[in-house]
C-alpha cells in the first residue's frame, strides 16, 4: 500500500484515511466530510512530542493529532497512535482532560489505557485496565483520570476523538492535571514558564509546517 509521508514521523495512507472518514461520519456527521486532500494537509497535523528523544536527541512523536474543530463547545480530532502516553517517561503520570466529557472512538487497531475516578465522597477508585476496540467508546469525564499504557498496532491505531465544553480558568487556559499514585492526590499542571517553553520547543522541532509560527 503506498504511504505518504506529510511530515518525517507521520505516514498516511488510504485505509488510515478511510477509518478517520468513516469514523467522523458515524461519530461527528454534523461535520463537512473528510477529503483526501485535507487529510493529507500538513498543516492540519500536529506530532505531539513524548517525553523520550531518539539516539539523535529528537523527540519522539507518540501520537498525531488532525483538529477537525475546535471551539469552547466542541473539540474533535483524529489521532493517530504510535506510541503509550506515559507522560513521564517509562514511569506512571495519569493525567485529566480539560474537557466536561471526552468520548474517545476507536476506528482503527485498538489501545489499553488505565483508568481512575473520584467517588460522590472524593474516594479514589481504580477502575483498571480497558482494551478501547473499533464499537467501543472511551467516556472521559473532567474528574477522571487515564493513561494510554499499550497500542496495539502502533501507527495503525485511529480513534475520532470528540470532546465537549472546554475547561480553562481566567487566563484562558486549560484545567487539568495529574494523579500522584503514592498520595491518591490530584496534582494541578504546574505552568512554568521555562518547562513550557522547553515542551513548545520540542513540539516546534518536530513539527517543521508550523515553523512560521513558532
Amino acid at each position: 500500500m503506498h504511504r505518504l509521508e506529510v511530515i518525517p514521523g507521520i505516514e498516511l495512507d488510504k485505509e488510515l484515511f478511510g477509518a478517520a472518514s468513516e469514523g467522523l461520519a458515524t461519530h461527528a456527521p454534523e461535520q463537512p466530510a473528510l477529503t483526501w486532500d485535507t487529510f493529507v494537509d500538513p498543516a492540519r497535523w500536529w506530532l505531539v512530542a513524548g517525553p523520550d528523544d531518539d539516539d539523535a536527541g529528537v523527540p519522539i512523536g507518540y501520537k498525531a493529532e488532525f483538529v477537525v474543530t475546535q471551539t469552547l463547545d466542541l473539540t474533535i480530532k483524529v489521532n493517530i497512535w504510535y506510541r503509550p502516553d506515559l507522560r513521564s517517561a517509562e514511569t506512571s503520570k495519569p493525567h485529566t482532560h480539560p474537557w466536561e466529557v471526552m468520548e474517545a472512538h476507536p476506528v482503527l487497531g485498538g489501545y489499553e489505557d488505565q483508568h481512575w475516578h473520584r467517588s460522590a465522597s472524593g474516594l479514589l477508585v481504580q477502575k483498571g485496565s480497558v482494551l478501547n476496540l473499533p464499537g467501543s467508546v472511551n467516556r472521559i469525564f473532567a474528574r477522571d483520570y487515564h493513561e494510554v499504557t499499550s497500542i496495539a498496532d502502533p501507527g495503525r491505531t485511529v480513534s475520532v476523538m470528540v470532546c465537549g465544553r472546554w475547561i480553562h480558568d481566567e487566563e484562558n487556559k486549560g484545567i487539568w492535571g495529574h494523579l500522584d499514585l503514592s498520595t491518591g492526590c490530584h496534582v494541578a499542571v504546574q505552568r512554568d514558564p521555562v518547562e513550557q517553553e522547553r515542551f513548545r520547543a520540542r513540539m516546534y522541532r518536530i513539527n517543521p509546517q508550523h515553523a512560521a509560527a513558532a
